[in-house]
């Protein structure tokens, strides 16, 4: 045995193989810290459309109105619905978007930083810039502070990615599946109780502060204080950084190159060197993007379709995603996490088909037991396409690159989160449920795409790596 770090093993004749030990307990450290992330993230969910229409009926600062009337302008010059309700759904997308433009912008850089420097401070420094949205959220009586509390949780929003690239340093490859299976599961229980959490906060002023939303964002910071306290205690360093570690000027200049979307795509210097390998990669990268494109605008319009349609209260959409997040559980729990390795891809395509046939359901169908029948359909494909991707991604590239590549990823999949709100908000405020025939439809595109990566073989074994 020639050394450890961190209790990762490395052979002299083989490549580092992960401590179990050391493993089972960053895995829970993983799942427990996610867990509560995801709770206080998934806390606002329900709130947005009631925090929204209340900075439409008091904002002190001028922002909303402002924009507000550029808005007004814009509908009449496109005969779109004049209400001030169908403003909300457009403003929701658009914070929506730029939440996720700023993921898109950061992702690279903490991945990179992760593998020069470890997991553990990066995790830490994401986790610093999440409380601190979180403080701004909560004496946000402008809408100027509400935009810039969104703003820096998204920029300070990496956690998840580095989360991911830890899994990748501790599990072997036969069990990565259950690793990443951990994530989903914690995003499941987090989606279960986060919503129901913000909605009943919601109607509680413990502080008589006024505010419709700062119960809901004093109980986020929280929690995202103990959990960062938790974090710093226990969770130990993964990844031994390579002998050449890159200098912050080289750092700044890779991620700058990745914000780049033909360099981000392409998944050069990620330690594949394979051509082949090289274009199943930006296969999946396609994939990824056209599927979080239309999902993340169908999953961002739920809670103002179900405002609309059927005139839900906060809690009657704490109870909706409390509904999707237990059949999540469900199905990382008993169904994802028992798949054989190799077999990522036809779970993917069984989400993909899942989320095309929901979508076409909701806009066809205004009944609420088939609107619910529907989410069910929802919930699978929320549950398996994306750690299905994630977990083939996450064999390819070298260990030097693992973060890197990761972070690239998910990077591309914020990127589409970085339209999709916006342009299915657009689209929902122009043409109503339209948008959903449009979603059902363009779903068809990476469905069919990655039938293909599937019929030329996954590549997960023999690659080459530099």
């Amino acid at each position: 045995m020639k050394g450890s770090v961190d209790g990762v093993q490395e052979n002299i004749n083989g490549p580092k193989q992960p401590d179990a030990k050391l493993a089972s307990k960053t895995l829970h450290v993983l799942f427990l810290s996610l867990l509560i992330d995801l709770i206080a993230f998934s806390s606002i969910l329900p709130l947005m459309p009631v925090i929204l229409e209340h900075y439409r009926d008091t904002d002190s600062d001028g922002l909303y109105h402002t924009i507000q009337r550029h808005i007004q302008y814009f509908a009449t010059s496109i005969h779109a619905p004049g209400t001030t309700r169908y403003n909300t759904v457009f403003f929701g997308g658009a914070l929506g978007s730029m939440y996720c433009f700023l993921q898109f912008l950061m992702g690279p850089f903490f991945g990179a930083c992760s593998d020069s420097y470890g997991r553990r401070p990066l995790i830490l420094i994401s986790m610093i810039g999440i409380s601190m949205s979180y403080a701004v959220w909560a004496f946000s009586g402008s809408f100027v502070l509400f935009v810039l509390s969104r703003a820096i949780g998204g920029i300070s929003r990496a956690n998840v990615s580095l989360w991911t690239a830890v899994v990748s340093d501790v599990t072997e490859e036969k069990k990565r599946n259950k690793g990443m299976a951990l994530i989903g599961i914690a995003f499941s229980v987090g989606f279960v109780l986060g919503p129901m959490l913000g909605a009943f906060m919601s109607k509680r002023d413990f502080f008589e502060s006024g505010f419709v939303h700062f119960q809901p964002a004093i109980t986020a910071l929280t929690i995202s204080l103990v959990n960062l306290l938790f974090v710093y205690y226990t969770l130990p360093e993964t990844h031994q950084p390579g002998k050449s570690v890159s200098t912050s000027k080289e750092i700044v200049n890779k991620a700058l190159r990745l914000i780049n979307p033909l360099h981000l795509f392409s998944f050069r210097t990620t330690g594949v060197s394979d051509k082949e390998y090289d274009e199943k990669l930006q296969k999946l990268s396609l994939v990824y993007f056209l599927y979080l494109l239309l999902f993340s605008g169908v999953e961002f319009t739920l809670s103002f379709l179900t405002r609309e349609r059927y005139q839900y209260t906060s809690m009657q959409q704490g109870l909706m995603y409390f509904y999707i997040g237990s059949i999540m559980i469900v199905i990382q729990g008993g169904y994802f996490r028992r798949l054989p390795a190799g077999s990522e891809i036809k779970c993917a395509l069984q989400g993909l088909t899942a989320v095309a046939i929901s979508t076409l359901m909701m806009a066809m169908f205004t009944d609420q037991h088939t609107y619910y029948a529907a989410l069910g359909l929802y919930s699978f494909g929320s549950a398996t396409v994306v750690p299905s991707l994630t977990s083939v991604v996450s064999h390819y590239g070298s260990a030097e690159h693992k973060g890197k590549l990761i972070g690239i990823f998910r990077s591309i999949g914020a990127l589409a989160r970085s339209f999709g709100p916006f342009l299915a908000c657009s689209a929902f405020w122009t043409h109503g449920t339209l948008c959903y025939y449009m979603s059902a439809v363009l779903l068809i595109i990476p469905l069919v795409i990655l039938m293909r990566v599937r019929h030329t073989g996954t590549g997960l074994k023999n690659v080459k790596k530099e």
